[in-house]
Order: structure tokens, then sequence, then C-alpha cells
């Protein structure tokens, strides 16, 4: 099984990979708006500011249109990280653990919507409601372009939902289920290319064993 979710993971990734090259544009890290504004308009000449017209013409000759936009901003599309988290609760099997979780993640993005493919690992000192989870998440960025801007920084507040696959050794079994949930958070960039994700998560199973786990999790996440 565990080979099995490794599998899930890597073709998820290749799939998030292919994606990324049809993933539109960029996201302003100030104000985009504003800047935008301020800078596209275009200085109107006449013939006597500019001193200069066309052969046989009293048109004049004008300079190219000017940039609309020059500040700084960081590229949407794919991206790759890592994530150590806490699960505050992991219910199967009459017990309930609780500890340090890691992950891998792999996922594509745009101004509103993220899809990352998450394996993550959970393990407790008495060897109970150990899991290794793989899942896929969707997220809404519900603020869009519209980003909450802090001294610099855009920060992307986030809802969104998960489905997946577990395997979770209990006190007396190895339970293989199907995994659903709901996650929320916010992102914060802390340069052109790399983020911060810290979010909370609660998450079900189809398994009369496993009753639920949830968590909280913080991500650093690589832009290419």
């Amino acid at each position: 099984m565990k080979a099995l979710l490794k599998g899930v993971g890597l073709t998820a990734l290749l799939a998030t990979l292919a994606m990324g090259d049809y993933i539109d544009g960029t996201l302003a890290v100030d104000n985009y708006n504003n800047q935008a504004q301020e800078s596209s308009f275009v200085p109107e000449y006449t013939p006597e500011e500019s001193g200069s017209t066309t052969k046989g013409s009293e048109e004049p000759v004008t300079s190219a249109p000017i940039s609309a936009y020059s500040g700084s901003s960081f590229s949407e599309g794919p991206f790759v990280g890592l994530e150590i988290g806490y699960v505050l609760s992991a219910d199967a099997d009459g017990w309930d653990t609780s500890g340090l979780s890691y992950g891998l993640r792999f996922g594509a993005q745009n101004l509103e919507w993220r899809t990352m493919a998450i394996l993550q690992s959970y393990s407790t000192d008495n060897g109970i409601n150990e899991y290794l989870k793989g899942e896929l998440n969707l997220d809404y960025f519900f603020l869009g372009a519209d980003n909450l801007i802090v001294e610099g920084y855009a920060i992307r507040p986030y809802i969104g939902l998960n489905l997946g696959a577990i395997s979770m050794d209990t006190e007396k079994t190895t339970e293989n289920s199907v995994t659903y949930g709901a996650q929320l958070g916010a992102t914060m960039n802390l340069t052109n290319q790399i983020d911060l994700d810290v979010g909370y998560k609660y998450n079900s199973s189809t398994s009369d064993v496993i009753d639920s786990i949830s968590g909280v999790s913080a991500g650093l996440h690589y832009k290419y």
C-alpha cells in the first residue's frame, strides 16, 4: 500500500508539472492597480513640442508606449515544497494520539486556484495510530488579485477540500482507507519565488476504524 501511495504521489507530481505551462501570469507583491494606473499613460506630443514630423505630413513622430507596470512581482505556476505539522488528534480504534508530522508537496497555482499533492508521514513514540497519507488538495484564494498587503508582503487566505488514501497502523491492525476533508489557511510571500503556507486541516475516512484526523501545518514552497 505504501508503494501504491508513493506511485500516486509521483503521478500527481508529473500531472502538476505538466499543468504548469498553462497556468497564467504574475501576482504583484505591492499595489499593482495603483502603479499600473499611474504609469500606463502615453504623453501627447505636438509638432511644436517634439520638433520633428514625418516627411510630407504634419503628423508628429511619437515614442513607443510606456510600459504599464515595472514593479516587483512573483511568478505563478508549478511549485515544490516541504511541510512540518502537528497532528492535534489522530482518533482511531479507540486511541487518540498527537505528535509531529512531515510531508512533501507538489502543485501549481494561479491568482484564484491551487492544486497540490501531499505525501505526509506521522509517527508516535508508542507506534499507535502511525500513518502514511497521500492526498490531492484543491484550494480557492477567495480574495483573488485583491490580496492583503502587509508591509510589502502579499497574504492570500484560502479555503479548500481534499481527497486521498491513508494507511494507518493501530494497536490491533493496519487499516487502509479513503480519506477526505477540508482545510483553511493563508500563504505569505517571503521572496519572489518562495512563499510560506500556514493552515488547519480536518479529515474523516470511509473506514469504521479510523474516526478522524486534525492538525496544523506550515509549508515552504519554491515556485519555478
